[in-house]
């Protein structure tokens, strides 16, 4: 039974006493994000102050932190559904079932590497071929992480082998399906409890992008990084569409220009730049950063098949020509600089 959400306010508010041209309207943009984060810094903060610059104040956007406006992350999509809020920042795995469409841009092996290229590959293919997805939302981005990897306390991950017997924090089901074929064992965590759980023994390690490594200080706890591009993690902002549909047209105007391909590519840009900070913080406190040899690196492709056939089936399930759409989504991301 879904857990009801008790309404906050009213989300869009309107100034009907004011003449048509100059009505106000008032977003609620709710995030799982810490307010120091990356993602409220660089994107979603800086996103709002853009809003209201360029509608001349007649928008405000009102930014909403670490849940506070209560709930867990998983409920961030239905608080957007029910009108909730208007607008919402959260990664697919974190609702499972949800966005699986969009989980197989996570997929191992099907990742540019960078930021700034994987990001336009997420939105030609989530507005090219997820339409029924995101059915009921207007699509402001979706960007990519920097790429992921292993990241492991102990042991080093420098061939399959190693994988044997290991617990992996993973962030979403298709990538669990690889590391299940490697030969470990995928852990569901929250990232706020990640830290602890690694410096317990709880876990033996993590697969997560570079950028996020240093904010949350991960090179603490562990020890050992197969600096190998695996995948990337896709971060969503998404608007409710009725919250769109009733801004007047100069206004939507307002939203389109900081919504979409290019701007996801912009905050590509922005993300990519944390990347050799984060891997040189790892260094600096003397972790072993090493590469995986070109040879592991093709068993490590042969082995993740069953990833791909276990979305490629969930696709199936969900009305499309899974097949069809596994090639478009390769086709999609090679184009953009799939390694």
């Amino acid at each position: 039974m879904r857990k009801a959400i008790a309404p906050i306010v009213l989300t869009l508010g309107v100034a009907l006493s004011a003449p048509a041209m100059a009505q106000e309207f008032t977003l609620r943009l709710h995030s799982f994000g810490s307010p120091t984060s990356i993602d409220h810094t660089v994107h979603l903060d800086p996103w709002a102050a853009s809003i209201e610059k360029d509608s001349g104040g007649r928008i405000k956007v009102e930014v909403y932190p670490a849940m506070q406006l209560g709930g867990k992350p998983s409920d961030l999509p239905q608080q957007l559904e029910d009108g909730v809020v208007d607008i919402i920042w959260t990664l697919p795995g974190f609702t499972p079932g949800r966005f699986p469409g969009t989980q197989g841009l996570e997929l191992p092996f099907m990742s540019t590497g960078l930021s700034a290229t994987m990001s336009p590959a997420a939105m030609e293919f989530a507005t090219g071929h997820l339409q029924k997805e995101f059915d009921g939302i207007y699509l402001v981005s979706i960007h990519a992480t920097d790429a992921s990897l292993v990241h492991t306390v102990d042991r080093p991950i420098k061939k399959l082998e190693d994988f044997k017997g290991l617990k992996l924090r993973v962030a979403g089901r298709f990538i669990g399906e690889a590391v299940k074929a490697f030969g470990a064992t995928p852990v569901g965590i929250p990232l706020p409890s990640v830290y602890e759980a690694l410096s317990r023994g709880q876990v033996d390690g993590m697969l997560i992008n570079w950028a996020i490594t240093q904010p949350f200080r991960f090179y603490e706890v562990t020890k050992h990084h197969s600096d190998l591009i695996l995948y990337q993690s896709m971060l969503m902002t998404m608007m409710r569409q009725a919250s769109y549909d009733k801004l007047p047209d100069d206004l939507k105007a307002v939203i389109d220009k900081n919504s979409g391909i290019e701007y996801a590519k912009k905050m590509g840009v922005e993300w990519d730049k944390y990347t050799a900070p984060a891997k040189q913080a790892t260094i600096d406190n003397g972790n072993d950063v090493f590469k995986v040899s070109d040879e592991e690196v093709a068993r490590w492709k042969d082995m993740v098949q069953p990833a791909y056939d276990a979305w490629i089936e969930e696709m199936n399930g969900r009305g499309h020509d899974g097949a069809a759409l596994f090639k478009s989504l390769q086709d999609i991301t090679a184009k953009h600089g799939r390694k």
